[in-house]
């Protein structure tokens, strides 16, 4: 079985870079190096989420195998070692993602995986511990199969995720893999946040995150007052907030920072406007999409791609600086999921000891 590297030198990294990421905000430069490192490794999915529009995108050429592992070699050679998030689509319509995975693990990279579950059987669930990987977040949106099914799309998908579930927890004992559950809160399932909670903590999981309902890829400004799962009683949502931020205080395994379920409640009434704090994204991230294009934030233009130019010469470049410059006078709407603002250093250290 492959090392997951929760490693002091990750953890030195992190606290090096996170100390640099003020002064490069400032500056508009990338003195610091990445912290928040995210793969989109396909477009391609087997299912049909009502809040989500990848499904319905046209599909690009994929980065082949060999390309992500040049990738992940070339940002541990300019980085050290580092985290890194891999997601879709559905991660495992890509056959060789845990090829990239074992990569990854040899070149002392922490791997995480966003998944909705469904394809993983005893098999695969025993090379996907056997990978390396560090962490799995598996979507799960209610707690009543009519529900999931009805936001994912799909009748008898719960069925099939809470299999795929009971396979990883089987899988991973003692091994050190970070179980966790993926939530997005909306109307049809604000009733059963707390189920999902008590079930994440019933099984032992690692822990759950929960992420607002937002603008998919191909959504109108007003997308929100056009959607069925939008929230027409802001109480009904300020409590069950209310109730999250409690129980997070009061040590439930819930991976948000308090502060996440403050910007929520904003949020959710006025959708339109921007969060009142600095957003980091153009210094702390690196997305890359399924054909190569590396992105601070998805939702401006591309540094470039790494089939053509390197990573390190694309994240301070002057492009690179023009781009930060237009990130921190942005009027594009974000909601809080998308949103990046620090975390506390004591909240990166629970973090740390949870997921390497």
């Amino acid at each position: 079985m492959r090392s997951r590297h929760k490693s002091l030198a990750w953890a030195g990294n992190q606290f090096i870079n996170r100390s640099l990421q003020g002064w490069s905000y400032k500056k508009d430069r990338g003195f610091s190096k990445p912290t928040r490192i995210i793969f989109c490794v396909t477009l391609r999915c087997n299912i049909r989420c009502e809040q989500c529009a990848i499904w319905r995108m046209p599909k690009a050429e994929e980065l082949g195998t060999d390309e992500w592992k040049r990738v992940i070699t070339e940002l541990r050679e300019w980085i050290g070692p580092y985290r890194v998030q891999l997601a879709g689509g559905e991660t495992f319509m890509r056959k060789d993602i845990l090829e990239i995975v074992r990569h990854a693990s040899d070149n002392d990279v922490l791997t995480g995986i966003v998944s909705n579950g469904t394809i993983i059987d005893q098999k695969i669930a025993k090379e996907i511990v056997d990978s390396g990987l560090g962490y799995i977040h598996i979507s799960v949106d209610g707690m009543r199969p009519e529900t999931h099914d009805e936001l994912r799309g799909i009748k008898g998908l719960y069925a099939r995720t809470m299999e795929g579930i009971e396979h990883m927890i089987h899988a991973s004992e003692g091994s050190g893999l970070a179980i966790s559950i993926a939530t997005v809160i909306n109307r049809k399932n604000v009733k059963e946040l707390k189920e999902l909670l008590a079930f994440t903590e019933k099984k032992g999981l690692n822990g759950i995150v929960f992420n607002p309902i937002g603008p998919t890829t191909d959504s109108e400004v007003d997308w929100y007052k056009k959607s069925d799962l939008w929230f027409n009683d802001y109480t009904e949502i300020d409590n069950a907030l209310n109730e999250l931020i409690e129980l997070k205080k009061s040590g439930a395994k819930i991976l948000n920072p308090v502060e996440h379920f403050i910007d929520m409640k904003s949020y959710f009434r006025k959708p339109y406007l921007d969060s009142n704090r600095n957003c980091m994204v153009g210094v702390t991230n690196l997305s890359i999409t399924c054909e190569g294009n590396v992105h601070t934030c998805y939702k401006m233009p591309a540094l470039g791609n790494v089939r053509e130019k390197n990573i390190k010469d694309m994240w301070d470049s002057d492009h690179s600086r023009e781009l930060r410059k237009k990130i921190k006078q942005c009027d594009i709407h974000c909601s809080p999921g998308n949103f990046v603002y620090r975390r506390s250093l004591f909240a990166e250290i629970r973090r740390f000891l949870h997921f390497g």
